[in-house]
């Protein structure tokens, strides 16, 4: 279904107006809409829920402030991040340019959270014997599928970091083929380095591994579809129970409290979250795409392998994570390890935020280290060369000379013609 004209025209101006600010010329044009439109939201959000406060129930002020608070900072809980930029170099990988990834997921995991605020709301004190136990086969639920869900994307990401390394290899041993002098850059034009940051990525098919990943990844194809992964992640309640408590509590300090005026709560919660996650995805989709070093082929490749590699180390470490605390969960162990593993389950804020500080921190070292890598890798191939050239001359009993003199003739085709418009059999 393709836009209005007039839409069309107008989505292009406002893509050509912020491709001219210089300070957002590294972020795709959608995604600055995406979390611009979540800003608005947000502002609205607040505008509406400040009138019925300020103005009928003063006293719920802190517990929205302290909702919205809850929405920032769940955004930033090690699962999410992890959730979100993985799929966003999956989907990247398939060829696609991801934007809202985070906003679905957080949009799911949201679901959650507003329908245990209306049914604690409704029922009051007559869920609460009852909501513990549920809670808990929730929590089971949840970090199961998420930890299933990160150990199957480090799956897939390694085998793409795989295939990037093998591209990278092939790429510097084209560009030394075609003349390309060491520590020099094969330039491109704009639109290939447009391909080339965009269709890198297409490394899902290759070998049985390939394709095993590929029908397992098939089930998250489109962002949208992060939105039932989102719910059952939700089903956690880490946070959920937050909420449902807030809820009861503003019942109990107004009576009588709409159930209207108790789902501020929920959407503050969502519009804050769901803020932190579309940004979080956003950045990711700029980074996985960047065109950074500008017009060098191997640069991005490069670039791709430091992010991809952060990435299956970030996400093998969060599904261990999850994995212990599944098991502490449902066997109860005890000793100073699996006290080790609570106190990260009750600080992945803090996990998270430092997983975004070690992207940051990896992708300005890469870009510092770029050039030394490089002219280490351009050496170490020289070097491999020249060791090749000598054993292939030393193997057919001729001095270095020759070898080079032999390696200046025609090559031969398999019926001993050689590959050259100059031929004839005599010249064999």
């Amino acid at each position: 279904m393709t836009a209005p004209p007039a839409l069309a025209r107008a989505r292009a101006a406002i893509n050509d107006r912020i491709a001219s600010i210089n300070a957002l010329k590294g972020l795709p044009p959608q995604s600055i809409l995406l979390i611009s439109t979540l800003i608005l939201v947000n502002i609205l959000v607040w505008l509406a829920v400040a009138l019925p406060i300020l103005t009928t129930h003063p006293k719920l002020a802190a517990p929205a402030a302290i909702s919205w608070t809850l929405g920032l900072r769940h955004a930033l809980d090690a699962d999410h991040i992890a959730a979100i930029d993985l799929t966003t170099r999956r989907l990247i990988a398939a060829g696609q340019r991801p934007v809202s990834v985070g906003t679905f997921f957080s949009l799911g995991h949201s679901t959650i959270v507003i329908i245990t605020c209306i049914v604690v709301a409704a029922t009051s004190g007559a869920l609460r014997e009852r909501f513990d136990g549920f809670a808990k086969v929730g929590n089971i639920v949840g970090t199961s599928v998420s930890a299933a869900f990160l150990i199957v994307l480090c799956l897939g990401n390694g085998w793409v970091l795989h295939g990037l390394v093998r591209r990278l290899r092939a790429t510097l041993a084209a560009q030394r083929d075609s003349g390309v002098a060491a520590g020099e850059q094969q330039q491109m034009s704009q639109d290939e380095v447009q391909r080339v940051a965009e269709g890198q990525f297409h490394l899902e098919g290759g070998g049985f591994m390939g394709r095993v990943l590929k029908k397992l990844f098939r089930a998250i194809d489109r962002p949208w579809k992060m939105y039932p992964l989102g719910v059952v992640f939700g089903l956690g309640f880490d946070t959920s129970s937050e909420i449902a408590i807030l809820g009861i509590a503003s019942i109990q300090a107004a009576q009588g409290t709409s159930i209207w005026v108790i789902l501020i709560f929920p959407a503050l919660f969502t519009s804050g979250m769901c803020l932190l996650d579309t940004t979080d995805g956003a950045l990711m989709l700029a980074l996985y795409t960047s065109k950074a070093f500008s017009r060098d082929p191997v640069a991005i490749l490069y670039y791709s392998i430091v992010l991809t590699g952060i990435t299956v180390a970030v996400s093998a470490f969060i599904g261990l994570v999850q994995v212990l605390s599944l098991v502490q969960n449902v066997a109860k162990p005890h000793g100073r390890f699996w006290d080790g593993v609570e106190a990260i389950g009750d600080n992945f804020d803090i996990v998270g935020g430092c997983i975004c500080g070690a992207f940051l921190l990896v992708g300005i070292g890469s870009i510092i280290l770029y050039k030394p890598w490089r002219r280490q890798a351009d050496a170490d191939e020289l070097r491999n060369e020249g060791e090749a050239g000598t054993v292939d001359a030393t193997h057919d009993g001729m001095p270095s000379g020759a070898a080079v003199s032999r390696e200046s003739t025609p090559l031969l085709g398999v019926d001993q013609t050689p590959i050259s418009k100059a031929t004839d059999s005599s010249q064999v």
